[in-house]
């Protein structure tokens, strides 16, 4: 009885009895399938209940605020490193340099008379080097008088040959001298005389950007047409170049012309020239201004010029522009 009660006290998947291993080796297969069967089951009511939680949790995370992404570390802070050594000063160029170009110019002079004068002018200048240079002018002139007449030609060509003396970064002294033709094909396109001019030319450069200049010349007649009259006069012009930003320029220029064989006596122009490059090639530059002489005459003039620079002196700007009263007065060419 005790072993009995023993016995039924046991559970029943602890039986002792030799039927019992079977029957639990009988039973594994079942208890295994059945757990199958049940974990089939809830993986099917599980499946059943996922899109609604996985909708639940995506409507979670879109309610959370979106994380911040992690500021990058910044960088440790480093002691001022050495200062760069400054730019080395490019030297300032001569006072005045010689250049090689071509130029159209256009001289218009409106004389109180009611008549006017104009000359279109080709100007070539060739530079050897920077202190020789060798130019040309030839101009075509129409010339309008008191009856509305007209006359239409060739002036008087000038060739004038320029030579540096000195040449520093702030002095220049320059010496040449023009010769005037008398190549006018109308008698009053021109002088009716051949002229020589020697004239000295001096330069200092009071700033980087501004030049200050004086040109001396006197001019006597040769040759020519002995109906007229000769010529012989002196000329002094003080003139300024001022170089502005961005390519520009102005040069006011003023010139005194004593006549020392006719009238009138004196003549004095003052032109204001406003330039500016275009490209490091071409250049442009007007020149309007006032003629006035000792008898009360007064003369409007204006030039007006593009200029084109040769390759090899591209930068190289020309000293001064030519006043126009030279191709007017029929007397000499103050030139650069």
């Amino acid at each position: 009885m005790q072993a009995h009660r023993v016995a039924q006290a046991r559970p029943a998947s602890r039986t002792i009895s030799p039927c019992g291993r079977r029957r639990r080796r009988a039973a594994s297969p079942a208890a295994i399938g059945l757990v199958a069967l049940c974990s089939a089951r809830a993986g099917a009511a599980a499946d059943r209940v996922e899109p609604a939680r996985r909708a639940e949790l995506a409507a979670l995370a879109s309610a959370q605020p979106a994380r911040p992404m992690p500021l990058p570390p910044s960088p440790p802070r480093r002691g001022p490193g050495p200062r760069a050594a400054p730019a080395p000063r490019t030297q300032a160029p001569a006072a005045a340099n010689l250049s090689t170009f071509l130029e159209l110019r256009d001289d218009y002079v409106s004389r109180g008379s009611g008549g006017f004068f104009n000359a279109t002018v080709i100007r070539g200048d060739y530079a050897f080097d920077r202190s020789f240079s060798l130019r040309a002018d030839v101009p075509l002139a129409v010339v309008s008088g008191l009856e509305g007449r007209r006359e239409v030609g060739i002036g008087d060509v000038l060739i004038r040959p320029l030579v540096r003396v000195i040449g520093t970064p702030r002095y220049a002294f320059v010496l040449g001298s023009d010769l005037i033709l008398d190549s006018a094909t109308r008698r009053a396109l021109g002088s009716g005389k051949n002229q020589v001019a020697p004239l000295v030319q001096a330069y200092v450069r009071v700033a980087r950007p501004a030049r200050l200049g004086l040109q001396l010349q006197h001019a006597v007649s040769f040759g020519g047409d002995p109906r007229r009259d000769d010529i012989q006069t002196s000329m002094v012009r003080p003139f300024a170049i001022v170089e502005l930003p961005r390519g520009f320029w102005v040069s006011p220029d003023q010139s005194f012309q004593f006549n020392h064989r006719g009238a009138p006596r004196v003549v004095s122009t003052s032109v204001l020239e406003v330039g500016a490059e275009l490209s490091e090639r071409v250049q442009v530059y007007v020149d309007p201004g006032i003629q006035v002489d000792s008898r009360g005459g007064v003369d409007w003039l204006i030039t007006g010029a593009v200029r084109w620079a040769f390759p090899q002196r591209s930068r190289g700007r020309a000293v001064a522009a030519a006043p126009a009263q030279g191709a007017a007065a029929g007397a000499t060419a103050a030139g650069e």
